[in-house]
């Protein structure tokens, strides 16, 4: 009947830490994601819990019955959960002011904010913290079911955390939200608490009908024991200074295995990535391992005679077990890859894959951690009847040292010496608490195989750990959680070969910050995810930075410059170097992660120094607690955050946060936020756009350049307006005007093209869709899937851009269109060029259809160059090779002729490479535009692409009849849509083709070849 409690104190443990994981996520949304705030959290739970350990030991022996007072902690546990909303929902009023006047004082800050944090935690912690030394002492007086029974009583409740912790992480919060799992277990706790004081009567007449069945007749629940041998109470035979050296060890051991969750999951992370199941996955391995070690030793416990040097040797063991992550941990990336390139059926089996390379190297050490509290408690347990009390204090100190490790680990172990070097110094504390506890155990019984095991334990432990490799990090940061990379990017061969040049490398409080160099381009990444970077990603930062100050210059009523901005994330600079290219007045930057400031001096040579400029305000915070408490409000809020998949970043994507910003807009005010639609499921997206377009009621979003999966959000109180002049307010400007000119826009109408939905089609395309709430973390739950399965979004996206539909119809806001007599011949010509150069031809030909200019000539240069570009891009590709080629003695001419099919083509490209054997980049001269026709015509796009690049210095080459049709119609396939349409403006004057011979063309789809 007895086993019942263990049942109880399971459930315990179970919405023990489903409340602490709804309480920190609900306490995160007044006090934000930074490192001190969550450790602010952290710590005043666990504070909690000691207190509560040490007044619950101390009760335990002045109640009647600690059942129950068991069943009413719970209950109370459960009514206060209640109550949590409720006080949450005060803290903001008593935050804001303390945010406005002490944020710049940091540790006054910190204080306050931890004694506001305790103040909410402390009550229900405490009671939780009660419940292991009342329940102990409860056992403990009923001496016949007493044996192991501690360490059952810790891996029930270890495991239900186990339990909460997966449920909580892949289950509830999923499904029903932060409400409503709270709601769940107020429940669960009251049931719990209610079923406790319904049953406690009927299990103390089930114990004594158990022992009476075994022939014990005397009462269970003895107060006054005969004394025991005092090999069999161990306690009884430490001294007084041997009892506190233990419990000092116990609670170095709770700094060191919270040092190690803390370690582990940034080292995980990097691996598997900052998704929420990533720190789901991990803290459930280490509880697993933890309730399992306790309820092995549990079996066995009252066959230790010796527990100091149990102790001594599970320290070892703990050591010895931990070293192996310098073998593993760095190997798991090509672990990730190799799965990767396998099928994959279920996010299920990926996530079952990684929690298994999580077992790898946290399941043993955490196995032994968790056998040490019951081995610790049978060492310090002297007498029965102060079981409660003693437990209570064991449990204390190695929640005490847990605060110290969570606290010591992200903030000063870790930055100061780095992830490895702080892996290594906990093992070797453990192998130094190992060797304290040996000695303490040889000074007190000296026994000559007991010193051979431990000496033979540390020996084993210490070879480990000096011959253990380095990890390299360049493979520990390569990201392969994306399985496009494995999939799309990387071949075996590449992927093995692959050493990129480490620049830059510091563990931070927040995220694990790297700059590296590939190919002469830079890339910054943060926990193994490329943030930024010198290259493909220079259009997408600079316009983030410039779009929204570009926006509202159109409204003419509004005064440009001296706007005062706030932009969330440095990244490497680039955006808010770009922004700062506006002639503003001040500019914050809100960045969280203090590495990211220093790696950013790696891509000084794009952006501009922001942090030498006088209006640049660095704050280190966290982007979404500094804008919801600040009294300041803006012109323009730029939010360059990461992925949405990621924890705590799914933060800056909520209608709360999206409501939160509005509001701090000053009139004429504009929003920017980036976000993705690569590794994005289309729900996703619609989701972010559903949920932007319930904040702001007037929005629109860009690409950052041609079919560019990297959008821009533009939000605003106010309509926006797009006049025919485009933005010549923002262009007049010259640095602006370079900025712009640095990615390619060549006339600011081409912004107009950039459009990829306006904001009816936007809400079409996210009717219906759910919103992302601060209670609901759609996206933060649902996102990271989209990193498994990423095709599905590639397909859909691809789809929509080159459907041959017409998307990012600019038209129906466009000031006066199309009657108004600004719209000249001319300006109609720069939309139309505007979304060509976009990749939108068929949005070109609707613009000039509706204008009645598709047939006009000579109103207009600009117009009759595009209308060229119009007529170049239909002609046939091999008529105009043939007559190229046309003169029979030209040794090519028939190579060319013979490559008007996809079967002619490659026998052609045979012929050229059995003559010789082709260069990387191609060959020269007219063997060179056979080559790229060739390429072209049997569907190698990119080959053909990159024969053209080279022979386009080659004046001529490019001064043939084939080579700017090719190129023009090559690149536009590539989507280099600006050098088509160059190519195709050349290629007019040139006669119509198309009809002048009957060999057939080879169609080339868009889109059939991806860069």
């Amino acid at each position: 009947m007895h086993r019942l409690v263990y049942i109880f104190f399971l459930f315990s443990g179970f919405s023990s830490l489903v409340f602490e994981v709804i309480w920190a996520r609900m306490l995160q949304q007044v006090f934000g994601t930074t490192s001190f705030a969550i450790s602010t959290l952290l710590t005043a739970f666990m504070a909690g819990l000691a207190l509560g350990s040490v007044l619950g030991g101390r009760l335990a022996r002045r109640v009647g019955n600690q059942l129950k007072l068991y069943g009413i902690l719970e209950g109370s546990i459960g009514i206060y959960a209640l109550l949590v909303p409720l006080l949450l929902g005060v803290l903001p009023s008593l935050y804001a002011p303390l945010f406005e006047r002490f944020m710049s004082d940091f540790y006054l800050f910190s204080l306050l904010r931890f004694a506001a944090v305790f103040a909410v935690l402390v009550i229900p912690t405490t009671l939780m913290g009660a419940t292991l030394p009342l329940v102990s002492q409860w056992l403990a007086d009923r001496r016949r079911i007493f044996h192991g029974s501690i360490g059952l009583l810790y891996g029930a409740n270890t495991l239900g955390a186990c339990l909460g912790c997966f449920l909580a992480g892949f289950v509830l919060l999923p499904s029903f939200g932060l409400q409503a799992t709270n709601l769940i277990f107020v429940a669960v706790n009251l049931a719990l608490g209610a079923t406790v004081l319904a049953s406690f009567k009927m299990i103390e007449e089930g114990v004594s009908a158990d022992a009476l069945l075994d022939g014990h007749v005397e009462d269970t629940r003895v107060r006054d024991p005969a004394p025991l041998k005092s090999d069999e109470v161990p306690g009884a035979a430490l001294p007084g200074w041997a009892l506190r050296l233990t419990l000092i060890l116990f609670g170095i051991s709770g700094v060191v295995a919270m040092s190690y969750q803390v370690l582990w999951t940034r080292a995980y992370v990097i691996t598997l990535g900052s998704s929420t199941y990533s720190f789901t996955l991990v803290l459930t391995a280490i509880l697993i391992a933890i309730a399992l070690g306790s309820v092995v030793i549990a079996r066995v416990i009252d066959r230790v005679r010796r527990p100091i040097f149990v102790f001594a040797m599970l320290q070892a063991l703990v050591a010895s077990s931990a070293t192996v992550g310098f073998y593993v941990l760095d190997r798991i990336p090509g672990f990730l890859y190799d799965r990767a390139r396998e099928t994959i059926t279920s996010v299920g089996e990926i996530y079952a894959y990684q929690f298994a390379l999580v077992a790898l190297v946290v399941f043993l050490p955490s196995l032994f951690q968790g056998m040490s509290f019951p081995v610790v408690v049978r060492a310090v347990n002297a007498r029965v009847e102060q079981t409660g009390e003693e437990v209570g204090t064991a449990y204390a100190f190695n929640t005490a040292g847990s605060i110290v490790g969570s606290f010591a680990a992200g903030f000063i172990i870790m930055p100061w010496l780095g992830m490895q070097k702080a892996i290594a110094a906990m093992i070797l504390i453990n192998l130094g608490a190992a060797m304290i506890l040996s000695a303490m155990e040889l000074y007190q019984h000296r026994h000559g195989p007991r010193a051979l095991a431990m000496a033979l334990a540390l020996g084993v432990g210490l070879a480990l750990f000096v011959v253990a490799p380095p990890i390299d990090r360049a493979r520990l940061s390569a990201g392969m959680f994306r399985v496009h990379l494995a999939r799309e990017v990387y071949s075996p061969t590449s992927f093995e070969t692959s050493t990129p040049e480490i620049l830059y490398y510091e563990d931070g409080l927040t995220a694990t910050t790297s700059v590296e160099r590939r190919g002469g381009g830079v890339a910054l990444k943060a926990n193994g995810k490329p943030e930024a970077s010198d290259g493909a990603d220079m259009d997408t930062q600079i316009l983030v930075g410039l779009l929204p100050f570009v926006a509202r210059s159109a409204s003419e009523h509004l005064t440009i410059g001296q706007e005062e901005a706030a932009m969330v994330g440095f990244g490497s600079g680039v955006t808010a170097g770009a922004s700062l290219q506006w002639p503003l007045k001040r500019l914050e930057v809100v960045e969280i992660e203090a590495t990211m400031v220093e790696a950013s001096r790696f891509f000084e040579h794009v952006n501009h120094r922001p942090l030498d400029d006088p209006r640049h305000v660095l704050i280190e915070s966290d982007g979404r607690n500094y804008l919801e408490y600040t009294p300041r409000t803006y012109d323009v809020i730029v939010s360059e955050p990461s992925n949405p998949w990621i924890a705590g970043v799914s933060a800056l994507f909520t209608v709360e946060y999206f409501e939160r910003v509005r509001q701090k807009l000053n009139p004429g005010g504009v929003y920017g936020q980036w976000v993705q639609l690569y590794e994005l499921h289309p729900d996703n997206v619609r989701r972010v756009f559903a949920t932007f377009l319930a904040a702001f009621p007037h929005v629109h979003a860009f690409s950052s350049k041609a079919k560019s999966t990297d959008l821009i959000l533009i939000g605003s109180e106010h309509p926006l307006e797009f006049p025919p002049e485009g933005f010549e307010r923002a262009w007049s400007i010259a640095s602006v005007r370079a900025e712009l000119e640095r990615v390619g826009i060549e006339d600011i109408t081409e912004l107009y093209g950039l459009m990829f939905m306006n904001q009816a089609e936007m809400e079409a395309f996210a009717a219906g869709a759910e919103l992302n709430t601060d209670d609901n973390g759609l996206l933060e739950f649902n996102a990271p899937h989209d990193l498994i399965f990423y095709s599905i979004g590639e397909l859909f996206f691809s789809s929509h851009y080159f459907s041959g539909e017409i998307y990012g119809d600019i038209r129906p806001y466009l000031s006066g269109w199309p009657d108004d007599e600004r719209w000249s011949a001319q300006r109609v010509a720069r939309l139309g060029r505007a979304a060509w150069v976009a990749g939108k031809a068929e949005l070109t030909e609707a613009i000039l259809l509706e204008r009645g200019l598709r047939e006009a000539r000579n109103l207009d240069s600009e117009l009759d160059e595009l209308l060229d570009v119009l007529e170049a891009d239909t002609r046939a590709i091999v008529p105009a090779a043939r007559r190229t080629f046309a003169d029979p003695t030209d040794p090519l001419a028939e190579l060319a002729h013979r490559a008007s099919g996809e079967d002619g083509a490659r026998a052609v490209l045979d012929a050229l490479y059995a003559q010789q054997k082709a260069p990387r980049q191609g060959y020269d001269g007219r063997r060179g535009l056979v080559h790229a026709l060739a390429l072209m015509l049997s569907g190698d796009l990119k080959g053909a692409a990159r024969q053209l690049d080279h022979l386009g210095d080659d004046a001529h080459i490019t001064s043939t009849e084939l080579y700017p049709l090719l190129a023009g119609q090559v690149y536009k396939t590539r989507r280099r849509y600006r050098e088509a349409y160059e190519a195709l403006a050349r290629a007019a004057g040139q006669p119509d083709l198309k009809n002048a011979d009957a060999s057939p063309q080879v169609d080339v789809l868009p889109g059939s070849s991806t860069p």
